[in-house]
């Protein structure tokens, strides 16, 4: 143990003297252990961290499918969830969902939050109880039940004081007054995975008799597998369930495994599913990060180990063995590498406060995200993987057979030939990987502003959106349709205002209704499409106005058509007109099956296409109703509203608020943002990803030159007495400079050709990451070449300068 200290305070002597030495090692390394900290924070909380519930292992996610209609992950309909759970064996509990929100009254502003309708048994199939209070009891989950609510941790501190005394008191829920039964725990994580956490949970008081049509799908469904039952014995009573149902031909869009089949999957499988690909790449460049780091700090290592032969020499001229000299070793890696985790370890906790307030919504579980135990050891481990590193790369310069000239001090300048060319090799080595992670991040960044070149089908600059929801007990058919009037005549009169406008969905991302359409006079075959329109839009007069969308043929709504006289219309998006007509569409007539007897809908324009599913898929068929004819059967309760504005949108944003406080003091405003952030939300998740890599893509390349520069500048100073002689025989400046610059470009060269081969089997796992742009992107892999070619050419100068300036009598009498 004593000689251990001994190494250690050895250690710290040699390391405070070479202060600037050690500054840079630590700093290099600190950066790479840092970084690597804060990306496996989110590995671990995004994907190696159970779900927080009760065997999350025995989870499973139900979804149907319709792969005529290519919608996957669909949702179910009641008739079909009580189908399966009446039915299946294979669960020990399964419950269901609808997401929503409510507007909860206080003291103060009314607050808007995210609230599901849920069945009784999904608090018994997650297996969370709440933490006071209790479940629904079955006559609460009742057609026509009581109203009562369990609430989260979070809002029953936020918006109710941590009221001991909570269970029993009655909240205003949506107008309703209702009894608050329980408080979930403070980690209860629900919908599973998602960033936008529920605050209240009603009962969803199914009426089994009159479940509602099988063709109206909006459930979310959870199931928790018995013990002894796996997910393939599970499917496989599935398919004999559906085999067994079609016999029985119940009704149409009946679960069937061809046409609209069941699909299961475990449920921490399904919330990091579409966020593993994002994730494992991230920690993919910051481990290439972390061996660049290692690699320069190993440079550095050998460098200095050079200006120690003398030493080295001395202490195994006096008996130190090998494994004297390998605890010393690792004695001085262990202080780099402890000092480098006490730079790393706050730098990480700093980093990921970063990534937390940039993460987008669609990397799962954020709450999950922090610097814990099982962090700290992977931290632990990268450190002491570091430390042996280290403590080999000395090694290397270590050959008995040179004791003696190492001891007289001579051939100081040709013995580090063979260090010199291991040292040429881990810049061979930095420069691959950089060229790799310099490839990627050029992908991302390349396709990420081909995603920003998407015509959205509107001008989303000068509009401001928000939306409002209506109380359904309050707010009656009629009286949605008067409220909507006035919101929309107030907004348009307010000062800038140009017009203003209700619409059911807003652009650029939605979710999909697919609606059942009948289209008159359409020849259904095998092959062609199903009647069924993606996304409906009940939508005012001025939307199109407002949003600026081109009308490509006929015309869109007019004041005419609120007249209860008038005939009844629709206009329709190019996808749509595409979609069943092969001519023009005008004149036609749909049926949205509001109501029996039909109610047939003309056709009176075709507007352009807007994105609906994302700035990265293509728009699809979409339908527009006027909202004065479609009132009769039913507007939503949840209102969106676009207001055009001649100046920046967010100004009138006060003024909004005081229109909705005048029409009803109780209706929270939310989502209030101007249409051009909404369409930058849209596109953050490759922004994300696109920061990220190019911010380590610098770092790497930054570190390559480092090292470019350390190897030219080293073998400067080794060839200096070669290069004082070839100018004293009448060599120029640009031979000499032809030299340095050759020597570094072959370690680029070499480097570029195993980094390139690399990149072009490692990009392809981006494939899914990219919009409109190959892996293989030529452009791409030229551009980094070139860049590379510029921070070797910079690297290379200085060194390259200095030899041109070098005094042949000088360099003569140098040894």
């Amino acid at each position: 143990m004593e000689i251990f200290w001994q190494d250690l305070r050895y250690a710290l002597r040699m390391l405070r003297k070479n202060w600037g030495f050690t500054a840079v090692a630590v700093i290099t390394l600190g950066l790479g252990i840092g970084a690597n900290t804060a990306i496996f924070s989110v590995v671990n909380g995004v994907l190696l961290r159970p779900l927080p519930y009760r065997e999350p292992q025995r989870l499973v996610r139900v979804y149907s499918e319709f792969p005529t209609m290519k919608l996957q992950k669909f949702w179910l309909s009641p008739p079909e969830f009580l189908d399966i759970q009446k039915e299946a064996k294979s669960w020990e509990a399964i419950g269901a969902w609808a997401p929503g929100g409510q507007n909860i009254g206080t003291a103060g502003e009314p607050l808007r939050v995210t609230a599901a309708a849920i069945t009784r048994s999904l608090i018994d199939t997650l297996g969370v109880q709440p933490e006071r209070g209790r479940n629904f009891s079955p006559e609460e989950d009742r057609n026509g039940g009581p109203n009562t609510a369990l609430i989260s941790h979070g809002l029953w501190q936020r918006a109710f004081g941590s009221q001991s005394d909570i269970i029993g008191k009655q909240i205003q829920v949506n107008s309703q007054s209702t009894t608050v039964i329980g408080v979930m725990p403070e980690n209860f994580s629900f919908p599973p995975g998602s960033n936008d956490q529920v605050d209240v949970l009603l009962p969803f008081q199914f009426d089994p008799a009159n479940p509602g049509g099988r063709g109206s799908h909006f459930l979310s469904v959870i199931g928790r597998l018995k013990p002894g039952v796996n997910m393939d014995q599970a499917r496989s009573e599935f398919t004999s369930l559906m085999a067994g149902w079609a016999n029985e031909k119940r009704d149409r869009h009946l679960l069937d495994p061809q046409r609209h089949p069941v699909l299961l999957f475990g449920l921490h499988e399904d919330v990091v599913g579409s966020a593993r690909a994002a994730v494992l790449m991230l920690m993919g460049a910051v481990g290439f990060v972390l061996l660049i780091t290692c690699v320069n700090v190993a440079n550095l290592l050998l460098a200095r180990a050079e200006a120690r032969h003398r030493e080295f020499a001395v202490r195994l001229a006096l008996g130190a063995g090998m494994r004297r000299m390998v605890r010393q070793f690792l004695a001085e890696g262990f202080v780099l590498v402890l000092l480098a985790a006490a730079l790393g370890t706050p730098l990480a906790f700093l980093g990921l406060k970063l990534l937390l307030l940039f993460a987008p919504d669609s990397v799962p579980r954020t709450g999950d995200i922090r610097v814990d135990l099982p962090v700290l050891g992977f931290t632990l481990a990268v450190s002491v993987v570091a430390v042996v590193l280290f403590a080999v790369a000395p090694l290397i310069q270590i050959r008995e057979q040179n004791l003696a000239n190492w001891i007289r001090g001579a051939g100081q300048r040709t013995i580090g030939a063979g260090g010199q060319a291991v040292r040429k090799t881990l810049v061979v080595t930095e420069i691959a990987l950089a060229v790799v992670l310099v490839i990627g991040s050029g992908l991302m960044i390349r396709a990420f502003w081909k995603l920003q070149q998407v015509n959205t089908g509107f001008d989303p600059n000068g509009v401001l959106s928000f939306s409002v929801n209506l109380p359904g007990t309050a707010y009656k058919n009629p009286d949605r349709l008067r409220l909507a009037n006035a919101v929309e005549q107030r907004l348009a009169s307010l000062p800038g205002v140009t017009s203003a406008s209700l619409a059911d969905g807003l652009p650029p991302l939605r979710r999909i209704n697919a609606n059942d359409t009948e289209i008159e006079g359409f020849q259904q075959t095998p092959d062609g499409p199903a009647q069924n329109v993606d996304y409906w839009n009940v939508v005012g007069n001025d939307y199109f106005k407002t949003m600026k969308i081109r009308t490509i043929e006929g015309r869109v709504f007019e004041p005419a058509d609120d007249n209860d006289s008038a005939q009844r219309v629709v206009v329709v998006n190019q996808a749509l007109a595409k979609r069943f007509w092969k001519g023009s569409p005008i004149g036609r007539r749909v049926n949205p099956g509001f109501a029996d007897p039909k109610v047939w809908a003309t056709i009176i324009g075709v507007v352009e296409d807007t994105k609906n599913a994302g700035m990265d898929k293509p728009a699809g068929p979409e339908l527009y109703l006027p909202s004065h004819q479609i009132a009769q059967f039913g507007l939503s309760t949840n209102m969106n509203f676009v207001v055009r504005s001649d100046g920046d949108p967010r100004a009138v944003a006060p003024s909004i608020r005081g229109v909705i406080r005048e029409v009803d003091p109780s209706l929270p405003v939310y989502g209030l943002s101007p249409m051009s952030e909404v369409v930058a939300k849209s596109m953050v998740q490759p922004r994300f990803l696109s920061l990220l890599l190019a911010t380590f893509s610098g770092i790497a390349l930054f570190l390559a030159a480092i090292g470019i520069y350390g190897v030219m500048a080293y073998s400067v100073a080794q060839r200096t007495q070669e290069i004082g002689v070839r100018m004293a025989l009448g060599a120029q400046r640009l031979h000499v400079l032809r030299l340095v610059f050759s020597q570094g470009f072959v370690l680029l060269m070499i480097g570029m050709v195993i980094g390139l081969g690399g990149a072009f089997a490692l990009t392809r796992l981006l494939r899914t990451l990219l919009f409109e742009i190959t892996p293989t992107d030529p452009l791409t892999y030229s551009g980094v070449a070139a860049l590379l070619i510029i921070v070797a050419f910079l690297a290379c100068y200085v060194p390259a300068r200095r030899a041109t300036k070098v005094d042949p009598l000088v360099a003569l009498r140098y040894e």
